[in-house]
């Protein structure tokens, strides 16, 4: 397989699919990242919860597949590991629930510097980026997953 594959959620995940899908992406990613923006509220203790794993945080008016006309937002880059996952999972019962006024946004998964999965969940929208047979197998082995392939 050569070309790229985009696969977007057809539905938000939730519950036991949303734990699944969270514990595929961070066992098949390097690091991961959610944003803030300034004019929105958000509950700074669950922030901080992710601040040991922190590794790179940055202003920026453009990520995944997001650009703001407004003041930058900030990325919080971090390890995807145990307990970061876990604190996702724990977080959250749905991938869109990363929204203000409680969680940061926009959560985005990167291995060996490649974005493989990203969600703007303000709109409610997220998606696959596939290089490879292997990537395809993990998105389709998680349970209740409901995903289409696009052009």
């Amino acid at each position: 397989m050569n070309d790229i594959e985009y696969w977007d959620l057809t539905s938000d995940p939730t519950g036991d699919t949303y734990r699944a899908l969270i514990q595929s992406l961070c066992t098949h990613s390097d690091s991961f990242y959610f944003i803030t923006r300034q004019e929105l509220p958000y509950n700074q203790e669950i922030l901080k919860e992710f601040d040991p794993w922190i590794f790179k945080r940055y202003k920026t008016k453009n990520w995944a597949n997001t650009a703001t006309l407004g003041p930058p937002a900030t990325v919080y880059q971090m390890e995807a590991n145990k307990q970061t996952c876990l604190l996702l999972q724990q977080s959250a019962q749905s991938l869109y629930d990363w929204i203000s006024p409680v969680l940061p946004e926009d959560l985005t998964f990167i291995k060996n510097g490649f974005t493989w999965f990203s969600s703007t969940t303000h709109e409610e929208m997220a998606e696959f980026v596939i290089r490879s047979e292997c990537y395809r197998n993990i998105i389709k082995s998680i349970p209740g997953l409901q995903v289409k392939r696009t052009e």
